[in-house]
């Protein structure tokens, strides 16, 4: 199970006190983070899932005018009201544990949901099986009271590995969504592949929710626009701002509301420190909303009450202007009744728009073109797996992953223990996308050059911690001039790539993508953090074969052909360990 993954479902574990094999609690899991999107309410995921082997079906649930049912009776209660247009969704997941999207596994599925939305099954069903048909035919009997005359269906195939939209899978999803829509039983038919990057991200939407209700002085609101149900201009008092949307209940400013800011708040700049002045100055405070650009806030969920000028925000981040909420909250002391900010308020949850939105309203000419790696879903996971790492590990054998620019700043952490995305691109590249001479050139060559193949969706996040543990433990050689590791200070893009090999003992090619990458760094970081220091004779290995041919100049280490003939040398050198 992938690193990410086993910690967010022993946190359910722990939750519900399930004591399951490690299969059954991916089924819990996955169905409590799928019916969590549709159900705002508690509820155990026990009650959705269903027994062993059931028609190769996992989890089934209906969800009515946003209750949950799970039985005959509460069916015929949610049926029982003078209400009409009600809306009933059904929920249907099948959960693989592997990493594999394969089409035999998905077409038992699509079986097994041909044969339960026949009403009439014939392969074994367990409890919660037969009890979805009752309900199901409560609700066929009560269609003149449904939304649209008949229920919807979301269907979703979860694993731990990475849906890569191969032409066959793509098409066996496909035919399970045309099967469905051909029983006509349903208005909208839904049919969802799910990976870890998206069980990940739901996980965090469930169990960090923020919320702020926030009144507004004016506001606007735009068009809808496609994937932007609605969106909002507000002029709002900035003392309101920072009480609602800023503070914790501790007082503390919500770090977590920035999650998605290219980077973190700089401190005392020269564009805060004018943003200070203003604030303290009792006259230009007052032009405060004219003289900045304001805040751009997304939002999954907004309610607007118009009578009362009040705007709700659910999972919001503040994707433009960090700095201006940052310096409001140090001058909070400043803020009156006179001084108001500008906020722009997108209710979207599509990925691309948000980071379409993200770019453009971060497009300062500050801001590197590398900064923008950041808002990649798989630079947060490469971050998780760090956090993960450090949990286990006492605090000398920490790293930390700074993917936004300056986030760290305020920590107590060693400057040596940092990688930022330049460094772990560059250590990234070298390592296991074996470019070391890239790497040796200019940092900015790396992302012209490797742009695509940077924190790819599918990239096993094993990989870029190996590779900014193995640069980390060869700074720390140079700085104490141990081994006269010094003297290859500047091949240590080629020390990268030559420690895999001698660390295990032979020459192999590994795909970042590929479930083996993981026991193949697995390996190394045992290595690197073995309490002998086992790495200190695999670097001292790494610089023999360096000296097997003439030392290079700056240039010659930054061509192909050097490395070429470094490889070959390290092949021949590794038969004899």
């Amino acid at each position: 199970m992938h690193i990410i993954l086993k910690k967010n479902i022993e946190e359910i574990q722990k939750e519900f006190d399930f004591d399951e094999s490690e299969s059954k609690l991916f089924e819990l899991f996955c169905n409590f983070c799928i019916v969590s999107k549709s159900y705002l309410g508690r509820f155990n995921p026990d009650i959705v899932t269903t027994d062993e082997d059931d028609a190769s079906i996992d989890g089934l649930c209906f969800v009515i005018d946003g209750e949950l049912i799970t039985t005959k009776e509460d069916a015929e209660q949610s049926f029982d009201t003078h209400k009409s247009n009600l809306e009933v969704k059904l929920i249907i997941t099948q959960v693989k544990s592997g990493e594999k999207f394969a089409k035999e596994d998905i077409a038992n599925f699509n079986l097994g949901i041909k044969d339960f939305l026949s009403l009439d099954p014939k392969l074994p069903n367990g409890e919660l099986n037969k009890e979805m048909i009752e309900v199901f035919n409560v609700i066929l009997n009560n269609l003149k009271k449904v939304k649209n005359k008949l229920p919807s269906v979301e269907v979703y195939y979860c694993t731990s590995g990475t849906y890569n939209d191969e032409r066959e899978i793509k098409a066996s999803f496909e035919i399970i969504e045309r099967e469905i829509e051909i029983t006509e039983l349903f208005s909208n038919v839904v049919v969802v592949p799910i990976g870890r990057s998206e069980l990940t991200k739901l996980w965090n939407s469930i169990t960090e929710t923020n919320e702020a209700k926030l009144k507004l002085i004016e506001f606007f609101g735009m068009p809808p626009m496609p994937n932007i149900p609605q969106s909002y201009v507000a002029l709002v008092n900035a003392k309101e701002f920072v009480d609602k949307v800023l503070r914790d209940e501790s007082g503390n400013i919500k770090n977590e509301v920035f999650e998605e800011n290219i980077r973190a708040f700089l401190g005392s700049t020269p564009v805060n420190k004018k943003i200070s002045e203003t604030l303290s100055n009792q006259d230009k405070r007052k032009l405060f909303s004219v003289l900045n650009n304001g805040i751009t806030i997304v939002t999954p969920e907004l309610t607007l009450t118009p009578n009362s000028k009040e705007i709700d925000l659910i999972n919001y981040q503040i994707i433009n202007g960090c700095q201006t909420s940052n310096t409001l909250f140090e001058n909070y002391a400043y803020l009156d009744d006179n001084t108001n900010v500008v906020v722009k308020c997108i209710e979207s949850s599509d990925e691309h728009n948000i980071t379409d939105i993200i770019s453009a309203t971060n497009s300062q000419t500050s801001i590197s073109n590398e900064a923008f790696y950041s808002l990649k879903e798989k630079t947060k996971l490469v971050q998780k797996y760090f956090e993960i790492k450090n949990s286990d590990l006492t605090r000398d054998y920490h790293l930390y992953f700074e993917r936004r620019e300056n986030e760290y700043k305020n920590k107590d952490y060693q400057q040596s223990r940092i990688f930022d995305i330049k460094l772990i691109c560059r250590a990234y590249n070298a390592m296991f996308l074996n470019q070391p001479f890239n790497s040796a050139r200019y940092v900015s060559q790396i992302f012209k050059i490797q742009k695509d193949n940077l924190f790819k969706e599918n990239d096993q996040e094993a990989l870029y911690y190996t590779s900014a543990l193995t640069l980390y433990r060869f700074n720390n050689l140079v700085n104490i001039k141990k081994h006269n590791s010094h003297k290859y200070v500047l091949l240590r893009w080629h020390i990268l790539e030559l420690f895999k090999i001698v660390a295990h003992k032979k020459f192999e090619e590994i795909k970042p993508n590929s479930k083996k990458a993981n026991s193949y760094c697995d390996t190394i970081i045992k290595k690197l953090n073995s309490k002998n220091r086992d790495y200190e004779e695999i670097f001292k290995h790494c610089y023999k074969i360096i000296d097997l041919l003439p030392f290079p100049s700056k240039d010659v280490l930054k061509r192909a052909k050097y490395n070429q003939e470094l490889l070959e040398k390290a092949k021949e050198y590794v038969k004899k360990l």
